[in-house]
Parts: C-alpha cells; sequence; structure tokens
C-alpha cells in the first residue's frame, strides 16, 4: 500500500475511523481537530468540530462537540473494537480566524467544549496545539499515534 492509498481525508463537520496502517488528514482553523487512538489494537479516528453545540434540527451531529465526541467515543468503543480503557485523544486547531472585536470566539468556544466533555468521559489529552491566528494542517498516522502538525508558515512539529 503506497502513502496515498494510506490517506483518508476528513472533511469539516466529519468523522473517520479506521485501523492502522492508514493516516487521517484534514485542515483546520477555528475547527477542533479530536483525534481518538487505541495503541493496543491499532484503532484511530479523527473527528472535525466546527461548532461548540448543537441547536436547531441540523441532523449532521459529528459537527458539533456536545453531540459528535460522544457519538466519536461510542462508535470507537462499540462497533470497531477499540478499548475504552487504552484511549488517549490529541487535540489540535481552535485558531482566531477572524477578528471579532472582542465578541465570540468560535474556536476558543470549540477546544473549551471538546475539552469539557473529554474530561467528562474520562479520556486524557495525551497533547494538544490549540489558539493562534493561523490554520494548522494535520495529518494523523494510526499505527503510532503520531499527529505531524504545521501551522501555516511555522515548522512542522510531531506529537
Amino acid at each position: 500500500m503506497d502513502n496515498t492509498e494510506r490517506m483518508i481525508t476528513v472533511g469539516v463537520g466529519d468523522l473517520k475511523i479506521t485501523q492502522a496502517p492508514h493516516v487521517l488528514k484534514t485542515l483546520l482553523g477555528s475547527c477542533i481537530g479530536v483525534v481518538l487512538h487505541d495503541p493496543i489494537n491499532k484503532i484511530g479516528g479523527l473527528l472535525h468540530v466546527m461548532l461548540p453545540r448543537k441547536s436547531g434540527n441540523d441532523l449532521k451531529i459529528t459537527k458539533y462537540a456536545n453531540t459528535g465526541l460522544p457519538y466519536f467515543i461510542y462508535q470507537m468503543v462499540t462497533h470497531t473494537g477499540a478499548s475504552r480503557g487504552s484511549l488517549y485523544a490529541k487535540i489540535f486547531g481552535g485558531a482566531k480566524m477572524f477578528e471579532t472585536n472582542g465578541l465570540f470566539n468560535i474556536g476558543e468556544s470549540n477546544e473549551l467544549e471538546v475539552r469539557q466533555i473529554l474530561k467528562k468521559e474520562g479520556i486524557r489529552i495525551a497533547a494538544s496545539r490549540t489558539g493562534g491566528v493561523k490554520g494548522y494542517n494535520i495529518l494523523f498516522d494510526t499505527e503510532t499515534g503520531d499527529v505531524t502538525c504545521r501551522v501555516f508558515g511555522e515548522s512542522v512539529i510531531v506529537y
């Protein structure tokens, strides 16, 4: 399997779960990318959270932290065989992409909601890179659990 066959793109408000040796990738701005990894069974997933809380009748629950993250955890444990006890998270993104004159900071709100849910669910955050004012490009290797993160205009860092 070559590199392009191993790559799976995760779109805005989307969720992908897979087993090694696949790599999940996404681009983030104010959105938060939540990686969950089971290093024992080498199962990993990436949720691209767009907004902190669902409101209205939108049926796409994966766009929202408060509905998408519990669903993500449930899917990892119930449908892919991941061990809940070995799951850990890594989170990225949450940049302040637009000047809002001190009003609602969507990136910060997304991050706070994700952190609260992970804490409530008892899943530790093993690494994070959040905030700033630039976009993120992340690649998550389900084999190793490594997340390669590049904030635009900066050097690549592996978490």
